[in-house]
């Protein structure tokens, strides 16, 4: 177990869940909402913990009320926070996120009015009794005094550098660090195509690094130090669950193999691994969770976009109906929101896969099957209850 300080934001995630991405001017209702503590550094962190180290956060925190819930929710992830740097004016930060049915991609919308972390408060910190230092790439007031600080008091503890987004200067401190991790969006916001010419360009910059540029369902691309660009591909994930926290993921897994010694090919292929495995979840909870004894609810090779499979469960659930739209999974409570009775109650329910509605078989109701909404019958307006389900790469189903 090694212990890892992070350096960055800490907000307050607020997730709706939606059949799909909303258009300009377009109302839609949302399946879910879920209020979750979140920032890159945050859920790194929270990853870490869930690999067996000890985790710090080195952030800044409102005097609001909402500080308490996102002190409350780092505690409830075992993050330390005794490095928190507390301010009276300003507010918790928070990110708005519509995490999009369709596809499992997300839309992130911030508010920020509070600080980042002084310079004078990092420099109180006792770096040396830390295994590993991971930073943002931003805050770029106080970032470089940062690094000096941590190159003079550090002897071989590696420090680590998020570089998510262009910042003005943010190049010059490229030289300083062990490991710099691009995404896509630096990639291309500096006219890159690929991770391969992104990173060529940046072992010139900082030769003495291990690099690696993540590029989403292209894969990952990686230079060890003095080596050549090499790239691996992302794994095939169906259906796409929830991408929010994926890169953090990747990050954390990056640093946990390295902190083991791996070498850098290795890491980044686990580090990919565990990515893909949270893309296939929702949320970063029991990401490393075995799961043992459980039994399918079905296959995916099962599935049609013209008829339902029903399949009961001992889970708490009613029976629950499954559907294939669009090469995905479609799963519902077994329940018409009428009368509350299951919905093949007076026989099988009839499928319209070109109008892709299903229709209860007591009162007539149809349903959509993207989104559960009732469209027409005694119900209408009213929506079947979405049952989460992942699906393994073999295409069995399990209940989420």
């Amino acid at each position: 177990m090694a212990k890892i300080l992070g350096i960055g934001n800490a907000v307050l995630d607020t997730i709706l869940s939606v059949p799909h991405h909303p258009k300009e001017d377009e109302e839609i209702r949302a399946t879910q909402r879920m209020l979750s503590t979140g920032g890159n550094v945050n859920n790194t962190l929270y990853v870490l913990n869930q690999l067996g180290h000890e985790t710090a956060i080195c952030s800044t925190i409102a005097a609001d009320g909402e500080a308490k819930q996102l002190l409350s929710g780092l505690k409830a992830r075992n993050i330390t926070t005794e490095h928190i740097q507390s301010f009276i004016k300003g507010r918790t930060p928070n990110s708005f996120i519509t995490l999009n049915a369709e596809n499992g991609h997300r839309t992130i919308v911030h508010y920020r009015d509070l600080p980042e972390v002084g310079f004078d408060h990092f420099a109180k910190i006792e770096i040396e009794n830390y295994d590993w230092l991971h930073f943002e790439g931003r805050n770029l007031d106080a970032l470089p005094g940062m690094l000096n600080i941590a190159k003079t008091f550090l002897t071989n503890q590696p420090i680590s550098l998020e570089v998510e987004k262009p910042r003005a200067g943010i190049e010059s401190l490229f030289g300083q660090v062990n490991v710099l991790i691009f995404s896509h969006h630096y990639a291309s916001a500096k006219g890159y195509q690929d991770g391969q010419a992104l990173l060529k360009a940046i072992q010139e910059q900082a030769p003495n690094a291990n690099l690696v540029c993540t590029w989403g369902n292209k894969g990952v691309w990686f230079a060890p130090i003095n080596g050549a660009v090499q790239h691996i591909a992302a794994e095939s994930i169906s259906p796409i669950i929830d991408t929010l926290g994926a890169g953090d993921t990747f990050n954390a897994a990056l640093i946990h193999n390295l902190i083991s010694q791996n070498s850098l090919e290795a890491s980044v292929i686990a580090a990919n691994h565990l990515a893909a495995q949270k893309c296939r979840q929702p949320g970063l909870d029991n990401l490393l969770e075995i799961k043992t004894g459980e039994t399918p609810l079905a296959n995916f090779k099962q599935l049609s976009n013209a008829k339902t499979v029903i399949v009961d469960t001992d889970s708490g659930h009613k029976s629950i109906l499954l559907i294939k739209f669009e090469e995905r999974v479609k799963a519902y409570e077994n329940n018409c929101p009428h009368q509350d009775v299951p919905l093949n109650e007076a026989y099988k329910i009839d499928v319209n896969p070109f109008e892709k509605t299903l229709k209860c078989s007591v009162h007539d109701a149809y349903f959509n099957i993207e989104d559960g909404v009732c469209i027409e019958g005694p119900c209408w307006d009213e929506a079947l209850v979405t049952v989460d389900v992942r699906v393994e790469e073999n295409g069995d189903i399990f209940l989420a």
